[in-house]
C-alpha cells in the first residue's frame, strides 16, 4: 500500500534564540494536523527526525514527550530516525511500515533545530567531525566545507565548468530561497558577482556557496493512499521509491560525485512509478553544496555526463526556467536546519503538488522527483511523488 502526505506546516528558518524547541514543535505538530483536516486524536503514532547536536530535545523524543505533552490519546507508539538530512526520508519509510502493519492510520512526523542557541564552538566541532572519518580525514585538518571543496575542484576539472558556472547555482537557489516567505534568505536574491566577490572559504566554494546554520521546524501528516483520496483534499502521493549506498567517509569512495547513486536510485522510483524523468515537472536536490544540484541533473539523464552545470549556467533552474529545479532553495538558499533541511524539501514538495507555492509554483505541477542524502552524501534516497491517486 502506498501513502500520502496530507498535511504540512513549518515555520520560518531564522536565527531567533527567543524561539523555543517545544513551542516551535507545538506550532508544526499542531498545524500539520489542522492541515490534514483530522483530530490529534486520530495519530496513530509519530515518528520523530533526531535533531542533530541538541542531546535535550533528542532524549525527549527518545522518550516519547512530543505525544504526551500534545495530549494525542490515540498514540500507539513512537520512535526516533537518524540519518542526517536522510532522516525524514526514513521517517516517511517506517511511517509507511506502521500504515502496512495497521499499526496506525495516521503518523505524524516532527523536527526542530534551533542552533543559534548553540555555542559556535561546539557547532564547529559537531559538523568538522560528524561526517568524516577520524582517522582518515579530520586528524588532517578536513572540513565537511574543505572536502566538498575539494569534491567540487575535481567535477570542475572533469567537466570543464567553471568558478562562475559553479556559482550561478547559487545565485538560482537564493533566487528561490527570494521568493520564499519561510527562508532566512527571503527577499533576498544575489547576483554572480555577490557570490564571487564573498569570502572564499574552501577553494573553489566562497562563503555563499556554503551553508548557513540557521533554525527551524515542519512536521507531514501521512496516511494511505485511499484514505487522502477518500478524504478527498489535495495530497502528494508516493509512487515510486530507490536508495543507494555510496560509503560514509569521502576520500575512500568510487563513486565521487554520487552520479551513480542518484542514476540507480532514480531509475528504481521510476520504475516504481511507471514513470519516466521526462514526465517529472519538478526536480528537488538535496546535497547541501552546489556541484550536488549539476550532478543529480547527470544521475537523473535530463543532461550528459559532465553537462549537469550547463542549465543551471543557463538560467534554466532558478525562477521562470523551463527546467525548474530545487525550489526550496537548498541547505545555500534557505539556511541549513540541521537533519531537518530534508523536511522542508518534503514539505515544499507537497505544496507544489498542491499548487500552494505561491510565487515559487511551478506552472501544471503534477509529478516531482526528490532527492535527499545524509551525513557527508554518504547515500542517495530518491522518490517520486505524484498530486494524483495512482
Amino acid at each position: 500500500m502506498s501513502i500520502a502526505i496530507i498535511g504540512v506546516a513549518e515555520v520560518p528558518t531564522a536565527r531567533d534564540p527567543d524561539r523555543t524547541r517545544w513551542g516551535i514543535l507545538r506550532e508544526v505538530c499542531m498545524g500539520a494536523v489542522r492541515d490534514a483536516g483530522i483530530d490529534k486524536n486520530d495519530v496513530g503514532a509519530v515518528i520523530s527526525v533526531n535533531p542533530m547536536a541538541q542531546p535535550d530535545l533528542a532524549l525527549d523524543m527518545a522518550l516519547g514527550r512530543i505525544p504526551e505533552v500534545l495530549g494525542m490519546e490515540g498514540c500507539k507508539d513512537i520512535c526516533v530516525v537518524n540519518a542526517g538530512g536522510a532522516s525524514t526520508t526514513n521517517a516517511l519509510r517506517m511511517a509507511k511500515y506502521f500504515i502496512d502493519n495497521n499499526q496506525a492510520d495516521y503518523v505524524l512526523i516532527p523536527h526542530t533545530t534551533i542552533q543559534s542557541d548553540i555555542p559556535n564552538e561546539t557547532l564547529i566541532n559537531f559538523f568538522a567531525t560528524a561526517p568524516l572519518d577520524p582517522q582518515w580525514e579530520y586528524p588532517y585538518g578536513v572540513t565537511f566545507n574543505g572536502a566538498m571543496g575539494l569534491i567540487t575542484n575535481r567535477y570542475m576539472h572533469d567537466s570543464g565548468a567553471t568558478m562562475e558556472d559553479m556559482a550561478a547555482v547559487t545565485v538560482a537557489l537564493r533566487g528561490w530561497g527570494a521568493l520564499d516567505e519561510m527562508s532566512i534568505f527571503h527577499g533576498k536574491p544575489v547576483t554572480l558577482d555577490d557570490v564571487m566577490n564573498s569570502r572564499m572559504v574552501s577553494t573553489p566554494l566562497h562563503s555563499k556557496e556554503c551553508n548557513f546554520l540557521a533554525d527551524g521546524g515542519g512536521a507531514l501528516l501521512v496516511t494511505r493512499s485511499d484514505i487522502a483520496r477518500e478524504m478527498g483534499k489535495p495530497a502528494a502521493y508516493e509512487y515510486g521509491h530507490g536508495t543507494r549506498f555510496t560509503g560514509a567517509t569521502p576520500v575512500l569512495r568510487s563513486d565521487v560525485y554520487f552520479t551513480k547513486a542518484y542514476r540507480e536510485s532514480s531509475q528504481d522510483a521510476l520504475k516504481g512509478a511507471g514513470l519516466s524523468i521526462d514526465d517529472m515537472d519538478l526536480r528537488q536536490i538535496y546535497g547541501a553544496y552546489p556541484f550536488t544540484q549539476c550532478t543529480a541533473l547527470e544521475g537523473y539523464g535530463v543532461v550528459p555526463e559532465g553537462d549537469g552545470y550547463k542549465p543551471w549556467a543557463e538560467g534554466r533552474c532558478g525562477p521562470g526556467g523551463d527546467l525548474p529545479c530545487t525550489t526550496m532553495g537548498d541547505a545555500t538558499g534557505r539556511g541549513h536546519t540541521g537533519s531537518g533541511v530534508s523536511m522542508a524539501f518534503y514539505i515544499d514538495t507537497v505544496r507544489q503538488l498542491r499548487g500552494e507555492a505561491g510565487r515559487r509554483q511551478v506552472k501544471d505541477c503534477e509529478h516531482a522527483i526528490i532527492s535527499t542524502s545524509g551525513g557527508s552524501v554518504m547515500n542517495t534516497c530518491t522518490t517520486v511523488f505524484g498530486r494524483s491517486p495512482k
